[in-house]
């Protein structure tokens, strides 16, 4: 177990998945937390607090922190988890709506949350970044053009992020899952054909729990991961190297 006794981290995209199980993984190290999601949370807990919040709305956020900041005094780390997947289609299809409502929310929402809570953390010269990219910044497959553009920005971002924050002591990190059954992925991983076969491609032999992409979030937010800064670590069984 890691003490996070007096930290306080905001999580993006709490009401499910990776989010959730990041959220729920600070709260059982004694963490509190602050959920930002446009769904309501299950978690009940007296150190979590839930907003119904849209990422993409830089002054909504700023009300949040604003209030987060009052109500707790700061802020020590941000998880940004929130995202949406692909429209499935080949980028020649792609109107502008649907390219920019991925980007809007992968990446730009990340960015957004970012500059607001890292200007908190900048205070005390002190914080923790994780953000949430994906395999599929490194290794493709049609039809999710606007997607993977997203999560690779992502890796691109937590570099930039890492080098402007240096100064203030604000280490920033990304973690990349692969193939992760959340409430995202349940629809294709429930049909035994795709899960199969989703199965024998992955040197592990299994999709991962969102708690395993968690547990790697829970490392980069303490002290144990203080000299790691700018990057990006596959989760992901071994698929990555074994492509």
């Amino acid at each position: 177990m890691i003490n996070l006794h007096d930290k306080v981290f905001i999580v993006s995209g709490s009401s499910s998945g990776i989010g959730r199980s990041i959220a729920e993984l600070l709260l059982e190290n004694s963490a509190s937390v602050i959920g930002l999601d446009f769904s309501q949370s299950i978690i009940t807990h007296p150190r979590f607090r839930h907003y119904t919040a849209d990422i993409r709305d830089e002054q909504m956020l700023i009300s949040i922190m604003d209030e987060a900041e009052t109500l707790f005094g700061k802020i020590d780390g941000l998880a940004n988890c929130a995202g949406i997947y692909s429209s499935s289609k080949p980028f020649f299809d792609l109107g502008y709506d649907e390219w920019n409502q991925v980007i809007q929310t992968n990446l730009t929402g990340t960015f957004l949350l970012s500059k607001v809570a890292a200007r908190k953390m900048m205070k005390n010269k002190k914080g923790k970044i994780v953000n949430i990219s994906c395999i599929r910044s490194r290794i493709f497959r049609p039809n999710m053009s606007e997607y993977a553009a997203s999560k690779a920005g992502i890796v691109a971002l937590t570099a930039a992020m890492a080098l402007d924050l240096k100064d203030y002591n604000i280490q920033v990190n990304s973690v990349a899952p692969g193939f992760t059954y959340t409430g995202m992925t349940a629809a294709a991983f429930d049909v035994p054909e795709v899960r199969e076969f989703s199965e024998s491609i992955i040197p592990a032999g299994r999709i991962a729990d969102p708690k395993e992409i968690a547990n790697v979030a829970l490392f980069l937010f303490s002290g144990l991961s203080n000299y790691i800064n700018g990057e990006t670590i596959f989760v992901d069984g071994g698929f990555k190297i074994s492509k």
